[in-house]
């Protein structure tokens, strides 16, 4: 080809005809011109027009990677690559032009795909989270129809690109087209022809279906080079991240520095010859058609042997790679389900055998998990992990969401998640006495949302280029990153919960697992697990939740969660955690002498917006307002402290408004106040930040700046050094106060800044804090006596549910929420009776929060011998009735009175068991006193 122009376009008709007659005039003279010095250009020729780009580059194997990769933070919309049919002249390989567009056509969606499809994968994406596929083959090709929703463009077609290539395919035209592009409803049109092995082999595309599912979640990491040397797979890569992760909460107990997830990662990639016998075991144990527990023993016992002979020469690496194998190890024995080769997830989750904790060398699980649980479910995600755990088989328990600030704040918190978990459902299992269900609770931790910056930028150039005003664009993107924020939040936690619930939801009629085709199921029964809402568990999530369990086929339905809305009883509305929080408040007054007082002052954590925080200050402005003066308020976004007390009428309208501390209003401050609003920063220079703070002096509001050591100082110790008759946790993390910082509650005599603390919020003090405070003179009601409440309301609520349609139960409501309420101060004030009666007559020298455990422990050992007395009994014989009887007195009387004959049938056995224990054990203890050991002529009347 002579070097000119000339000869270039006619080089170009000749064996490119399908990019001539693709191309307007201007590109097409641009790129011949560009192939007649292409000599002097790099591999890759980036040739950029308005909306459009053209990169002219030979037919390298990995020329959709560099490409795609160069416009990674661009929205690409169509992607289609020409190559020629013979070499370029001088060159060993063809010539490829790619056009690459990033302006959508007016009717891009009917150019994606056809009607008819584009009908049936939207529908579905709008309701799942799941990626949706077609594929239409023809011939050597094959065009894979997909939509997904809310896909975020940074780099996804480029990690594709990667993923084709890993798997052979080749990628020669790519459409795309958004529907409601700037919605959290966005959907991701996408169609892609492939060609390669992958076209009609069955074995080959269940694969890449299979990582490709999982695309959306994830991102490089140190595993990636396995994946892209095909020493791995990427099913294979996201096993194994879960295993890292879930082996740093459990080697963390060992050494926190040593063992974290990146080190577990780095372990897994040092040495990928020892990684690929892990993976062939767990192949061994799991996969639906090679599973061969045989030589699952073979592989375990040379997977043991090759870490015995580990020694690369550098002992103190070799033993850490070594506890980090045995813990990969020590999972897959106790791991009794997996989805690890399902389709349709949304994360990896496994069903652990809980005596795993009890196989990690150089750490006493005693010593720090004093019981085992029942059960142990592990859920990972690219951007989330989480846990339930329960302590008995019918159970339930809240499900909480820790949201991570920055990666600072991620690395802090990540690795207590487990103990957070397990301390969370070891206390709920003690608060749960009252109810049939025993303890549990579920956390899913998130990682911060490094996507959204990115994102916005991406967006921000979609609307400029669009010729939108900049101050419409700063609008849209405002409100777009606020939506973007809360569906960050809101997909990962229905990820988390989907992919748990499809590990043990069961099908009654085949007696296996509903979702189980590709699981191997060594524990091969049902379970019985249901949640309630904690910590950023929003209203529209627990609607989403009952309608998911509803669509996955869960036995119970939408009972499944508790708090819904018409079917539920909703905690924060029907303020049920803080109506038992304020029993305890009237027992301790009382004891105290305080009910005779005029002046009563309160100290809250947790703010007007919150559920038991928010509840307890409506309660108190409610029943016991003239007496109460609130002085101090601690929430995430600030602190308030007003030595002549809070309005309780302006809090309870903020609590209606849904408004934290800091939006209380300055002017109604009265002198010596202060309310500092941590959320309302300023920057002075690179290195310092301010945080404005409202005084009152001299009857005059006062607004400055304080430094963020002040303000933090100020924030973390106003709760604790503030004097108040009474505490209130009714919010705050775990551990806000512990020995690090306990003196901070006592005064300059040694004397705690409070007669007493009622513990509304969980796990806020840590237990050696506790019984710091007691042994100086404070008196705590524990959090597992004090905010139990919410989880009898809605122990009853699943009863309810398990009986009424979500019609009967809308129709009963308003008198069930009475007969709770009812229920509720009764339970609350039986056992703060009985604890502060056995207190009293052990002349105060056991600590009450130790009467709390004693009461919670000889209530479930009562409930546990009952039940197993109960177990072998048919409740349907005559002879039985007595116990059946307990049962029917048990249900709320508007159910009794015209649901009773459905209640007894839809209510499983199992379930009415568990109902009598408990109401039996109950009556025991909180009628014959703690101190009380039954004989068996003691017993005998009781269950006769």
């Amino acid at each position: 080809m002579e070097k000119n122009d000339a000869a270039a376009q006619k080089w170009l008709k000749e064996h490119l005809p399908t990019f001539v007659a693709d191309a307007n005039e201007e590109e097409y003279r641009v790129v011949s011109h560009t192939l007649v010095y292409s000599e002097e250009f790099e591999e890759y020729v980036f040739l950029n027009f308005r909306h459009t780009s053209l990169v002219v580059s030979l037919d390298r194997p990995e020329a959709d990677q560099m490409i795609l990769k160069h416009y990674g933070e661009q929205n690409i919309l169509e992607y289609r690559s020409f190559v020629s049919d013979g070499n370029l002249v001088g060159y060993n390989m063809p010539l490829r032009i790619t056009r690459v567009c990033f302006q959508p056509a007016q009717d891009a969606a009917e150019k994606v795909m056809p009607a008819d499809i584009k009908k049936e994968l939207v529908e579905e994406a709008l309701l799942k989270d799941h990626v949706q596929t077609k594929v239409v083959a023809a011939g050597p090709k094959a065009t894979l129809y997909f939509a997904w929703r809310n896909v975020q463009k940074r780099f996804f077609l480029f990690r594709f690109a990667q993923m084709c290539k890993r798997h052979n395919v080749k990628i020669s035209n790519l459409r795309f087209a958004y529907i409601d592009p700037l919605s959290i409803k966005c959907i991701l049109l996408g169609s892609i022809v492939m060609e390669g092995a992958i076209v009609g082999n069955e074995k080959k595309y269940k694969g890449f279906i299979r990582e490709f599912e999982m695309l959306k979640n994830c991102r490089e990491d140190i595993l990636t080079a396995l994946v892209d040397s095909a020493t791995i797979t990427g099913n294979q890569a996201n096993v194994l991240r879960a295993i890292a992760t879930l082996a740093e909460q459990i080697l963390s107990d060992v050494n926190a520095a040593l063992f974290t997830e990146e080190m577990c990662l780095e372990a897994f990639s040092f040495h990928p010859e020892l990684t690929i016998k892990v993976l062939e075991l767990f192949n061994a144990k799991f996969h639906p058609e090679e599973h061969d527990l045989k030589i699952f023993e073979q592989r375990r016992a040379e997977l043991l042997k090759a870490l015995t002979e580990l020694d690369t020469g550098r002992k103190k690496h070799d033993d850490r790679r070594r506890a980090i194998f045995e813990q990969a190890l020590n999972i897959i024995d106790h791991c009794l389900r997996t989805n690890a080769y399902n389709y349709h997830k949304l994360g990896i989750s496994f069903r652990l055998n809980p005596a795993y904790m009890d196989n990690v060398k150089g750490f006493d699980r005693k010593t720090k998990y004093p019981e085992l649980p029942f059960s142990v479910y592990f859920v990972k995600g690219w951007n989330y992990f989480g846990f339930h755990i329960r302590f008995r088989d019918l159970a339930r328990g809240g499900m909480r969401t820790v949201i991570s600030r920055d990666q600072e704040h991620a690395k802090y918190e990540r690795t207590n998640m487990f103990t957070e978990n397990y301390n969370l459902a070891y206390t709920q299992q003690k608060k749960n006495k009252d109810i049939p269900e025993g303890g549990s609770k579920s956390i899913c931790f998130l990682y911060p949302n490094e996507d959204v910056e990115f994102e916005r930028n991406i967006v921000r150039k979609e609307l400029e280029g669009a010729g939108m005003a900049a101050d419409k664009i700063k609008e849209t993107l405002a409100k777009w990153t606020k939506e973007q924020t809360m569906e960050y939040l809101y997909y990962n936690q229905r990820c988390f919960l989907n992919t748990f619930l499809c590990l043990f939801i069961w099908d009654f009629q085949t007696n296996k697992l509903k979702y189980g085709k590709y699981v191997i199921d060594y524990l091969n029964c049902p379970e019985f697990i249901y949640l309630g809402p904690d910590e950023n568990m929003h209203d529209c999530q627990i609607q989403w939740l009952a309608k998911e369990a509803v669509r996955l086929g869960y036995y119970s339905g939408g009972a499944f969660i508790s708090g819904k809305e018409p079917a539920g009883i909703n905690h924060k509305e029907y303020g049920v955690t803080s109506w038992g929080v304020l029993q305890y408040v009237k027992h301790v007054m009382k004891y105290l002498g305080l009910d005779k007082k005029e002046r009563v002052t309160f100290k809250v954590t947790g703010g007007p917006d919150g559920d038991v925080a928010g509840n307890m200050i409506k309660l108190l402005g409610e029943h016991l307002k003239k007496q109460t003066q609130l002085l101090v308020i601690t929430d995430a976004s600030g602190t308030i402290y007003d030595p002549e007390g809070l309005d309780l009428d302006v809090l309870t309208q903020m609590f209606h408004k849904v408004q934290p501390v800091s939006e209380y209003p300055p002017e109604k401050l009265h002198n010596g106040s202060f309310l500092l609003c941590l959320w309302r920063t300023r920057d002075q220079g690179t290195y310092k930040k301010e945080t404005l703070m409202y005084e009152k002096k001299d009857g005059k509001v006062v607004e400055s700046w304080v430094s963020g050591n002040i303000a933090n100082q100020v924030f973390r110790t106003n709760a604790h050094e503030k004097y108040a008759d009474i505490m209130v946790p009714g919010g705050g993390r775990p551990r806000t106060l512990s020995m690090l910082n306990v003196n901070d509650f006592l005064d300059k005599d040694g004397k705690p800044t409070a007669l007493a603390m009622v513990e509304g919020a969980n796990l806020y003090i840590t237990q050696d804090a506790r019984e710091y405070l007691e042994d100086h003179g404070l008196l705590i009601i524990k959090d597992s006596s004090a905010n139990k409440c919410g989880v009898v309301s809605s122990s009853y609520e699943i009863l309810a549910g398990l009986t009424l349609t979500d019609e009967q139960f809308a129709e009963i409501k308003p008198e069930l929420v009475k007969n709770v309420l009812s229920r509720l101060e009764k339970i609350a004030n039986d056992e703060a009776a009985a604890m502060i009666a056995y207190w009293v007559k052990k002349d105060k020298k056991v600590k009450l929060s130790h009467i709390s455990e004693l009461v919670s422990e000889k209530i479930n050992r009562f409930t546990d011998d009952i039940a197993a007395f109960l177990k072998p009994l048919d409740l349907s014989k005559p002879e039985n009735k007595k116990y059946l009887d307990v049962f029917i007195n048990y249900v709320p009387e508007c159910i009794k009175k015209n649901h009773l004959e459905v209640c007894l049938k839809r209510v499983p056995d199992m379930h009415k068991k568990a109902v009598i224990s408990t109401d039996l054990a109950c009556k025991l203890v909180y009628g014959k006193g703690l101190d009380w050991e039954p004989s068996v002529v003691d017993v005998l009347p009781s269950i006769l």
